[in-house]
């Protein structure tokens, strides 16, 4: 006689919706800011403008068995799978007069406490984190940058393997805000 515990098998749907947002604090003067989100190379498709963006993972679960969208990789831990791909950050803006800038980020907090806390951010596929649900707890992720900088950024999602009352189902959308800060 043997025993075997059946998983039964989760899918869920995720995307991401990525909000390019330049904002200027009181007293700086800028003829123009803008920050946009793009495809990186070997990452999912990015599609949106204007501000609004957004990154389809497919489907996928916290046994990381199913295939996710192209250019999404998953890396499975005894805890669940995380899902991630790489995004492209630019910020530009014309004429500043004075201040720094700064690129910063974190999550709306409208969204599911499920997409919360599946949400997840990094330099790297290996090292991303939980994103702020604040702007004031807001992560810098770019210092002083110049107008036209590109940097590459990993967003993803965490899927628990949990069975029962704590187990994820139906959809996941993170909503994130790329910030750039004039100050």
């Amino acid at each position: 006689m043997s025993f075997r515990k059946t998983l039964p098998p989760l899918v869920l749907v995720t995307a991401f919706y990525v909000f390019a947002e330049p904002k200027a604090a009181y007293g700086q003067l800028c003829t123009s800011m803008a920050i946009s989100v793009s495809t990186a190379a070997g990452g999912a498709t990015v599609t949106g403008a204007g501000g609004a963006f957004s990154v389809s993972f497919g489907n996928v679960n916290g046994l990381g068995i199913f295939t996710p969208s192209p250019g999404v990789s998953v890396s499975q831990s005894s805890s669940g799978a995380t899902y991630t791909t790489a995004v492209r950050v630019t910020v530009s803006y014309v004429a500043c007069v004075g201040g720094t800038r700064s690129t910063r980020l974190y999550q709306d907090s409208t969204t599911s406490s499920a997409s919360q806390s599946a949400a997840r951010e990094g330099a790297a596929a290996a090292s991303v984190i939980s994103v702020p649900t604040s702007p004031a707890s807001a992560t810098t992720i770019n210092t002083s940058p110049a107008s036209g900088t590109t940097i590459t950024r990993f967003v993803g999602v965490f899927v628990s393997n949990a069975n029962g009352a704590s187990r994820v189902s139906g959809t996941l959308a993170p909503k994130f805000t790329y910030q750039l800060l004039s100050q």
